[in-house]
């Protein structure tokens, strides 16, 4: 084969192969001719093979189960590679073989083999486990790219939310933490993340490789502040459609936590603090494993207290800063403040209340409201876990295995005192106004009376005598796992596994008002004797009570407790699934066993959700969340498939195809059923160099909330596309603007002849569709993995990813939803104008978000990872350095949907949050007793937005104040420490988390990235932190 190779590729190709053939001599000569100055003390086998690891620089995978209870002779002295395995691994049953990129993997012997014909007989073991495939591949021999974070890298940097861990991975984002979700009225607290910007819902979150159920009421999310992250031994991130192996929901990718497990008794305290202030946050963890009835049973059992302290804005000046942009006139305003004002402001700007009385002409910049004082930058979140495992050998082949997480996490969140107007609107459909205060009305003044017309005083009050409006939020999760698992016919495996996750929320909302008994309240008349009293007869016999609005503190607390409303949600999910497959090898050919792994899947997903009697029916100013059921269930079979073709050929140290196959059927009329796919090849010229590609095709189903919701209340920060426009301002938008009499009214009477916006804040419900069909994404992955052996330690990634989804189920944002809306050359009259509702002053009420299959989602980029690991010694110093790179590059992060004048395409690439590269990068010196790590991040330059990009190059403005933000760099340094020689088992570690204090850039409201505190939660807000910790076992 290797003449006949060489002849069909003439001189130069004889050439190149030459010097392949010289990199591939060179990578087993290396590798077993090498010495290395070993001491490794007699204990565990599975200790002494991560020592081997760490001394030999060598990359070692192998099974728990394999090693469990077994144990290594000490190895001390200068030993090669074989030779030191060949005595850690003596009368242990377990042999040595060599993967495609020169991976060490120890599995259990084949009857008859010897550790030498393992080795030099390399075949793949259904013993090694990878996220993406259930085929038996090390790391960097998976058919598709895996980005793994272990549990040092979770310990050394400080995390305790796995959430913010994984964020610092170039192409992983947090979509909900609690720097983002403040306000949030169901997400509030969460920790998701997204891969590729496609959104959590379309990245997959396993447990164990285990599907496991929500925790959100309002969207089908893993909140991974859920999964302590003291019983997680690390996280496996692969990139692509993997739903012909996992399933619905895989799109972007998986996310795989694999729980822990450890012999003895463990504790650890862990706590942090800002170097600025505020968002301290402490854990506290323990736990118990042990090896029972000759290593039969084997229990483990453990508990985890966290908590995150409050960050307020009043902790950080850049929060507390009051301005606002203008982008159109491009220029900033001091104080931003807000025109609803504790003492009440009445007849637009004619009246107003502060410290010192009644006064006209008021003016908000002079008078207004600081808002801010209220807000939050970090939720405060308290986290009680505990997680068990128990595993049973029935038989040598039939093992009882079940698992047990539990979960309750409190948040509770602040914002300023409720507000209420005249033109206020309530009702389930908002069919009901406040209305104004009748001028007769006893509690009006007479120079206020005297100026309203006859129709009545507007008001607009603010009304902090209920006092600040808390939300308070329990969440509630259980997950458990049980079956049987084993070998049958030699080596072949198989598993039978129930799975049950049951989730549940209570939310408190307090301070809010019943709008009805407000209605009430201010409907007042005053008696001859002069009592003031309700006017409803109806109203006074439920106990209703005169409303004061005007003046501070006008408000007695008999009047605020008729017109609180304190609010109650409750929300549940329920998840049941069966799972069995088997693995193994039915044949082999000349270049090795082929793989096969088949198995089955049912799941039932249940979702319910249900307020008080009060919030169902509208009256309150808490948002409305329905009552709703419902229940998806899936069947599923699958396949998955490994062909070796070629092995030991010139130019073909290995050549491997790989597929997958699962069936889904659904219970959902618009699906039925679905097929996914996966197609790959993986090619080794030599060993240690070996190329990759992947096709796939997945699906994601849409959930019970996206099928069967109703529209859910909800809040957002949106800048309204008609502020500032003015009665000769040109263009589209502004001729649409004025289109609506309300905004043509409003821009009439302004002082300064422009629309402005009062509030941003605006009530953006979300709906579900019944119409919804299944998201289809086609993937293509490919690229090239190097691990040489003779340049031990070293290995490298370049992986290029190409995501395309059609169908994709999402709502347009609030700013797409406008922007669509006053485009439209054909005028308001078009179903993105139908979304928007807005009230008697022309501001904005109401904005319903409502799922739809839009048109198509396209992720597409590079990510390239290197790690090297080598020892000091050849420069004759101690220690070795571990150096780390990850990157990602984007090519296209956009979405295409229907526009009111045609395909609209929005771009997301280079904007705040979808920097085109990213990168992380850390170097560590470490010793046996030592380490010292530097890290960094990156986020490179973007802009404000791609929306506001185009805006500003047709505009005359040369210069924008906030469209273009510089890269962003964090820094941290972290330490770990083992003080005693005697007592190897204590461990101190710290960090220090952006070491230069470097916060983000300044984004004010008004820009598109930016909020009322100015930053978006992409970058760091807590600043400069420290970290202590100390870990310890018995």
């Amino acid at each position: 084969m290797g003449i006949r190779i060489s002849r069909i590729m003439g001189l130069r190709g004889g050439a190149a192969l030459a010097a392949l053939a010289i990199f591939s001599q060179a990578v087993p000569a290396y590798a077993q001719q090498q010495g290395f100055d070993l001491d490794i003390p007699a204990q565990d086998l599975g200790s002494a093979l991560r020592a081997f690891a760490r001394s030999t620089n060598q990359q070692v995978t192998f099974a728990s189960a394999d090693v469990r209870g077994k144990q290594a002779p000490a190895v001390k002295g200068r030993y090669t590679v074989p030779a030191a395995l060949d005595i850690l691994l003596s009368g242990s049953g377990l042999v040595v073989q060599n993967g495609h990129s020169g991976v060490i993997i120890i599995r259990r012997a084949v009857r008859g083999e010897t550790r030498a014909a393992a080795s030099a007989e390399p075949r793949l073991t259904s013993d090694i486990i990878v996220t993406g495939s259930r085929l038996q591949h090390s790391s960097f021999d998976s058919p598709i790219p895996v980005a793994e974070v272990d549990r040092t890298d979770l310990l050394e940097d400080g995390y305790t939310d796995i959430a913010e861990a994984l964020d610092d991975v170039p192409g992983i984002d947090q979509a909900d933490s609690l720097a983002n979700n403040q306000s949030a009225i169901q997400a509030s607290g969460l920790s998701t993340i997204s891969l590729r910007g496609l959104g959590s819902n379309r990245t997959l979150t396993l447990i164990d490789g285990r599907r496991t159920v929500s925790n959100a009421g309002n969207k089908n999310a893993v909140s991974l502040s859920s999964i302590p992250q003291y019983f997680v031994d690390r996280v496996d991130v692969s990139t692509g459609g993997a739903s012909a192996v996992y399933g619905s929901d895989a799109i972007a990718g998986v996310v795989n936590v694999v729980t822990s497990r450890f012999d003895g008794v463990k504790a650890r305290a862990v706590g942090s603090a800002t170097y600025d202030g505020g968002g301290d946050s402490v854990e506290y963890s323990g736990g118990v494993g042990k090896h029972l009835m000759d290593d039969r049973l084997y229990v483990m059992a453990g508990v985890t207290y966290e908590r995150q302290y409050r960050l307020a804005a009043t902790d950080r000046d850049w929060a507390m800063d009051s301005v606002t942009y203008d982008f159109e006139d491009n220029t900033l305003s001091r104080p931003d403040l807000s025109s609803t004002i504790p003492g009440g402001r009445f007849n637009s700007n004619d009246f107003y209340y502060d410290e010192t009385g009644l006064h006209r002409n008021f003016v908000t910049a002079k008078n207004g409201y600081e808002d801010r004082l209220s807000k939050t930058l970090i939720t405060p979140r308290k986290s009680l876990s505990a997680a068990g495992k128990v595993e049973y050998q029935i038989t040598d082949d039939v093992k009882f295995t079940a698992d047990y997480i539990y979960n309750k996490v409190t948040t509770r969140s602040t914002a300023e005192p409720e507000t209420v107007s005249y033109s206020t609107t309530f009702g389930q459909n908002d069919e009901f106004e406040v209305g104004r205060i009748a001028r007769n009305n006893p509690f009006v003044p007479a120079e206020i009376a005297a100026d309203s017309s006859s129709s009545g005083v507007k008001f607009y009050r603010r009304l902090p005598e209920l006092g600040n409006q808390q939300r308070y939020n329990r969440r509630t999760t259980n997950r458990g796992w049980a079956g049987l698992e084993g070998k049958v016919f030699g080596d072949w495996d198989w598993a039978l596994t129930y799975g049950y996750g049951k989730f549940e929320q209570y939310q408190v909302r307090t301070n809010y008002l019943n709008m009805q008994n407000v209605q009430y309240a201010l409907s007042a008349e005053k008696l001859s004797d002069g009592t003031i009293q309700c006017r409803n007869a109806d109203a006074r016999a439920a106990g209703c009570v005169p409303l004061n609005l005007f003046g501070l503190n006008s408000i007695t607390p008999e009047m605020a407790d008729y017109i609180r409303a304190n609010s109650e949600f409750f929300a549940k999910n329920r998840q049941d699934t069966v799972e069995g497959y088997v693995s193994g090898s039915p044949f082999s050919l000349p270049a090795g066993p082929v793989q096969v792994a088949a198995g089955f899947s049912w799941r039932s997903d249940r979702s319910s959700s249900m307020t008080d009697a009060l919030t169902q029916t509208g009256l309150s100013s808490a948002s409305y969340i329905p009552d709703f059921t419902g229940k998806i269930e899936a069947k599923e079979a699958y396949m998955e498939l490994g062909v070796p073709l070629l092995r030991d050929m010139p130019f073909a140290y290995r050549l491997s195809l790989d597929g997958a196959l699962r069936v889904a059927d659904y219970n959902i009329d618009t699906v039925g059923t679905t097929v996914s796919f996966r197609a790959g090849a993986q090619w080794a010229p030599v060993r240690g160099l070996n190329f990759r590609s992947t096709f796939s095709r997945a699906q994601r189903a849409p959930d019970t909330t996206e099928l069967f919701s109703p529209a859910r209340d909800d809040y957002d920060d949106v800048i309204d596309v008609c502020r500032g426009v003015t009665a000769t301002s040109t263009g589209t938008v502004s001729q649409n603007c004025r289109a609506d009499p309300r905004i043509a009214a409003a821009i009439a009477a302004a002082p300064d002849g422009k629309f402005t916006q009062i509030g941003t804040e605006v009530f953006a419900p979300n709906a579900g569709n019944p119409d919804l069909h299944e998201e289809t994404a086609n993937t293509w992955t490919a690229g090239v993995v190097l691990a040489p052996a003779f340049l031990p330690g070293f290995q490298m990634s370049v992986d290029y990813y190409d995501i395309r989804i059609k169908g994709a189920i999402s709502s347009l944002d609030n700013s797409s939803l406008l922007f669509e809306c006053y485009s439209d050359p054909n005028g308001i009259d078009n179903k993105f104008c139908d979304a928007i509702t807005r009230d008697s002053d022309g501001q904005l009420s109401k904005i319903i978000n409502r799922d739809e299959n839009l048109n198509q989602m396209r992720a597409q980029g590079i990510d390239a990872a290197l790690a090297y690991r080598f020892d000091l010694d050849r420069f004759n110093l101690p220690g070795r350095l571990n150096l780390q790179i990850r990157y990602t590059h984007r090519f296209k992060l956009e979405s295409k949907f229907d526009g009111a004048a045609g395909e609209d395409k929005a771009d997301y690439v280079g904007e705040v949050g979808v920097s085109k590269d990213e990168a992380t990068g850390s170097i560590e010196w470490a010793t046996k007793r030592v380490s010292i790590k530097w890290k960094a991040v990156y986020l490179g330059p973007v802009v404000d937005s791609n929306e506001m990009k185009e805006y500003f190059a047709e505009s005359d403005i040369t210069d924008p104040l906030f469209l273009h933000v510089g890269a962003y760099w964090r820094h941290d340094l972290s330490f770990k420490l083992t003080p005693s020689r005697e007592n190897p088992k204590l461990r101190v570690f710290g960090n220090i988390r952006n070491i230069f204090n470097k916060y983000g850039p300044f984004l004010p409201d008004g820009t598109d990235s930016g909020s009322a505190l100015n930053y978006n939660s992409v970058y760091d807000v807590r600043g400069r932190t420290f970290m202590f910790g100390v870990e310890t076992e018995f």
